[in-house]
């Protein structure tokens, strides 16, 4: 029977992209998925991961100064088209009375194991002439 040793045990890869990236006024944040801290997916249900995709969004905007009010555009990917509705709701919800963004909702199958939804943003940086 072989042992494990440090140099045998599989290694966690970060991935190759930038979760923030400015590009003249516009702030692109990388697609996001409901983590916790420790990577973890959070929440059973499209709601409550939705909230916590928009709010990962939120967080790393925060990084160069925006909040989720200077979001223009969203690209959603859901792994459950019948999820549609309560996350609309949960989307909603979050952005309040704030100009919603423009968003393209697709269905696709994610990367993790219990991932229902992925949330990327475009946010602008200055007046928002639309």
């Amino acid at each position: 029977m072989q042992s494990s040793t440090p140099s045998s045990a599989p290694t966690r890869r970060q991935p190759k992209f930038s979760m923030v990236r400015r590009a003249g006024n516009l702030v692109f944040v990388s697609g996001q998925m409901a983590f916790d801290e420790g990577f973890r997916i959070v929440g059973d249900d499209v709601s409550t991961q939705t909230r916590v995709c928009l709010e990962n969004i939120e967080r790393h905007l925060q990084t160069v100064g925006l909040t989720a009010g200077h979001i223009v555009k969203t690209t959603v990917w859901l792994t459950r088209v019948d999820d549609f509705t309560a996350f609309d709701a949960a989307y909603g919800e979050f952005f309040g009375t704030t100009k919603l963004p423009a968003r393209s909702t697709v269905r696709a199958d994610l990367m993790l194991p219990g991932a229902l939804v992925e949330i990327e943003a475009i946010a602008q940086i200055g007046d928002d002439e639309g």
